[in-house]
């Protein structure tokens, strides 16, 4: 009886080295964790509105014509040199008539101490009407699906940022160790003091080149930010002019421009 030559299927599958490549690349994106912090005032809402609306609250004469984007970034720039100084609570009231009145005095307008303490007050209220800039929550649902590391960095005092904190419902993505208010520590951006204590605070693993820091003041948000290394992205939504040597790693105009670029990063 001749022997009957049985053929046996394979049932081995070898997998085409693109298909390899492409679970590879897959699994980069899947591994590829960053430290993503932010900034809150004007990087996350707008706080402009707010002023602007206190402003018009005060008597202000009506030959004077104020630049309000201006303004309110002189009201800025003037408040953080109090900040930098060091932070002291109880000189908290002079500190916001100080701000307001020498901003004013840039338009040759004069308010008394009451006024100021009327427009701080109006401030504050109009605040407590903030909303997340349009595409926010939908980036911060994005990086963390996507297991990204979220922290918050801010200037002020612990009461009034921790308000807007749970206004913005903000620790629905970031974790309360993850953020670092000025008041706590009596130093504030940009020394890089704050930031390295953030390093230490998270005690995680991941390396420098990993962290970017996202915020609008280019003095606090970039600059300060750079000193110990970190990556940098302007929010720049009042178009502010770029120094000739700009550090800023990143520049982005608009909520949806941000969105863009961190998605960039979160999948290299």
């Amino acid at each position: 009886m001749k022997n009957k030559k049985v053929k046996i299927k394979s049932t081995t599958c070898i997998t085409p080295i693109w298909s390899i490549q492409v679970v590879a690349k897959k699994l980069r994106r899947k591994l590829m964790q960053s430290v993503f912090i932010f900034d809150i005032d004007d990087t996350m809402y707008d706080q402009q509105s707010a002023f602007g609306k206190a402003i018009h609250s005060l008597d202000i004469p009506n030959n004077k014509i104020l630049d309000i984007s201006h303004l309110y970034q002189l009201m800025k720039e003037y408040g953080d040199e109090t900040f930098s100084l060091g932070f002291d609570k109880t000189k908290l009231k002079q500190m916001h008539i100080y701000r307001i009145k020498r901003s004013l005095l840039d338009y040759d307008v004069e308010i008394t101490d009451a006024q100021a303490i009327k427009f701080q007050m109006n401030f504050d209220k109009y605040q407590d009407e903030i909303q997340l800039f349009p595409t926010m929550d939908n980036l911060l649902d994005v990086l963390v699906k996507k297991n990204q590391i979220l922290g918050i960095i801010t200037n002020g005092t612990y009461t009034k940022q921790s308000k807007k904190i749970e206004k913005l419902n903000l620790e629905k993505w970031f974790p309360r160790n993850n953020i670092v208010i000025s008041e706590e520590l009596g130093i504030s951006k940009p020394n890089k003091d704050i930031f390295q204590y953030f390093e230490r605070k998270i005690s995680l693993p991941s390396k420098i080149e990993n962290f970017y820091y996202i915020g609008d003041n280019y003095l606090n948000d970039i600059v300060g930010p750079k000193t110990v290394g970190w990556n940098t992205i302007w929010v720049n939504y009042r178009n502010y002019q770029k120094p000739k040597a700009c550090l800023a790693d990143y520049i982005v105009e608009t909520p949806d421009e941000l969105s863009t670029i961190i998605s960039k990063i979160i999948f290299n």
